[in-house]
């Protein structure tokens, strides 16, 4: 929620200041939310300078960058005399200063300093610009946000005040109420005299919370229009019928600036209902919230602000168990976890983490999964698999549950790879054990998950085995990222000639005596591998605030090991405490520790 750093296109605003009368002379425009100052191919005739409000910068509908007061848009185009590059959209109520070709040519004829202003401009708009473009996308960032109560009735007990004064004071923001801008025995808000006030809040960098007052719509509707977000915030339960004012916000808000957060009377692992409200009301992030627990409503500041901790889990067969192992030790340092995600077996722990469980009760689970029960260990005819999928599919029913995804108190998502369109599929919706099979469908292993919509859905780690773009594109804030090494170079001793055809396996499964094959790897090993070797020649893009660990398994384990689980479990351990340990010069692990509490 703090501004964004913009020296140059301040100086070039300062440059404009001093030049006599030049300021007074520009043309004043006012955009309204949404309205566009800039179209995409549209001819260069003027740059702009932004007094109050902000836009966003977008090319075929992808944000390159915001725009806030001091800054200016359009003058790429207007330098180079081609055709816009992108469209400048107001991302609220917005004032800006037209500067005309001609004013600009002649501001450079007369003011050497502008021309050299110009050009840092331009040159940190390149950088910025390319900096974005190799990098991850993030979740939109919030220096405003407007909590709305769900149906217009309101909260009962005073239940919105305390809520936004506790969650205020978490996040470090001013919480504004209609009465603080609309003097006593006002009936209506000066609009203008109010949305210059927000504009000097947001110029102050402080994050603000601006709240909805159900007596009157207009000052309502005014924060909506100055908001990065909107909040709406209601009882678990049945949803109420959509308001006025939600369909207004509904309407200038996109997907990605739209929360829900629901008030529970207590804290569940699991809740019912979600589904309704999301289906109501489709939204970027759903948060449950037990009354008066400030755990949960800092959380949700986190969220807001740019600071929640996420964990991401990758997939390696039964090097999982470490990711459990890791995970306790963390949180017995005392971190807690806002969100939580991962692919392949690294879905199927996070899942667990999600739904409450500590580390001992996982990895429990995880002994009766794939050793009391052998989940994977029993073949089939290889028709659709090698594996027997019913055998697996049970056991992972059975610990995970037909519960829905959206109905876990904490934020989780699965990444499975999408056979039907060739990219990667983020689950965030429906059975959290179908997520989790969906997740793990190692090619050629088990058979893919047939989704209700015709989807085909293999293992997440055919496409991204190290989901921490995922990640990136829910939040903002820092997060652990798990992986494993892809495989040490290794020779394989085996004589190619001497492998057996279907016949002679067939005799071997028979009369399983004479002759043993030559020692291969098996399916699932060459799978794993592979894998493995795909995410290591991918280039590693972490922001500056993620926590990489690589956690490595001990010599001699396979990824088919799950009766090492528990020996699995509890290296994790060992591999926190080396991380620790290690006096090494690591930023973003540093920072991490700290937030424990």
């Amino acid at each position: 929620m703090t501004a964004p750093d913009a020296l140059a296109a301040r100086e070039l605003y300062d440059v404009l200041k001093t030049a006599d009368g030049v300021l007074d002379a520009l043309e004043r425009l006012t955009v309204p939310r949404q309205g566009v100052l800039i179209e995409q191919g549209s001819d260069a005739d003027a740059l702009y300078l932004v007094e109050t409000g902000r836009f966003e910068v977008r090319r075929n509908d992808i944000v390159l960058a915001e725009i806030g007061p001091g800054e200016t848009a359009g003058e790429i185009g207007l330098f180079t005399g081609g055709p816009r590059t992108a469209s400048v959209i107001a991302a609220r109520d917005s004032t800006v200063l037209k500067l005309s070709a001609q004013e600009y040519r002649a501001a450079c004829a007369e003011n050497p300093d502008f021309a050299q202003a110009v050009a840092r401009v331009l040159a940190q708009r390149l950088t910025e610009t390319s900096a974005r473009v190799r990098q991850s996308p993030s979740a939109p960032k919030s220096r405003s946000v407007t909590i709305l109560p769900a149906g217009g009735a309101g909260l009962p007990g005073g239940l919105l005040a305390s809520l936004v004064t506790a969650l205020a004071q978490g996040a470090g923001a001013r919480a504004v109420f209609r009465s603080d801008l609309v003097p006593e025995g006002a009936s209506a808000v000066d609009a203008d005299a109010a949305a210059e006030w927000m504009h000097a809040q947001e110029a102050s960098g402080q994050a603000i919370i601006y709240v909805a007052d159900a007596d009157d719509d207009d000052w309502t509707r005014l924060a909506l229009r100055q908001s990065d977000q909107v909040l709406i915030v209601g009882m678990a339960g049945d949803p109420p019928e959509m308001s006025e004012t939600e369909r207004f916000a509904f309407d200038i808000f996109a997907q990605d600036h739209r929360r829900l957060a629901l008030i529970h009377p207590e804290h569940r692992d699991w809740v019912t209902g979600t589904e309704h409200w999301l289906d109501s009301r489709p939204v970027f992030m759903h948060h449950h919230i037990a009354e008066g627990d400030q755990r949960d409503i800092d959380r949700l500041g986190r969220f807001l602000t740019g600071r929640a901790l996420g964990f991401v889990a990758s997939g390696g067969g039964a090097f999982g168990a470490l990711h459990t192992g890791i995970y306790q030790a963390l949180r017995d340092r005392g971190l807690s976890f806002d969100i939580f995600g991962g692919t392949s077996v690294g879905s199927a722990m996070t899942a667990a983490f999600a739904m409450g469980l500590d580390g001992h009760e996982i990895d429990a689970r995880t002994g009766d999964i794939f050793v009391t029960n052998a989940a994977m260990g029993k073949l089939t005819v290889p028709r659709y698999s090698l594996l027997d999928h019913t055998v697996f599919d049970a056991q992972i029913r059975k610990h995970y549950t037909a519960n829905l995804i959206e109905n876990l108190w904490y934020p989780f998502f699965a990444v499975a790879t999408d056979l039907s369109e060739n990219t990667a599929h983020i689950i965030r919706r429906g059975p959290l054990w179908e997520a989790v099979r969906a997740s793990s469908a190692i090619p050629g292993v088990l058979p893919p998950f047939y989704t209700s919509d015709g989807r085909m859905l293999a293992d997440g780690g055919s496409m991204d085995n190290m989901p921490y773009r995922q990640m990136h594109a829910l939040k903002s804030g820092p997060n652990v990222v798990v992986s494993f090494p892809k495989p040490g170079r290794q020779r394989f001793q085996v004589d190619y000639k001497a492998l057996p055809g279907r016949w002679s396996l067939l005799r071997k499964l028979i009369w399983p005596f004479g002759k043993r094959p030559p020692r291969a790897p098996g399916i699932v090993p060459v799978v794993m591998r592979s894998i493995l070797v795909r995410q290591a020649s991918e280039p590693l893009d972490l922001a500056p605030g993620d926590w990489h660990i690589q956690a490595s398994a001990p010599s001699g384990t396979g990824f088919l090991d799950w009766r090492k689980h528990n020996a699995l479990f509890k290296a994790g351990f060992g591999i926190v405490e080396d991380q620790v340990a290690d006096r090494g010069a690591d930023d973003a692990r540093a920072a991490i520790l700290r937030m424990a509490r």
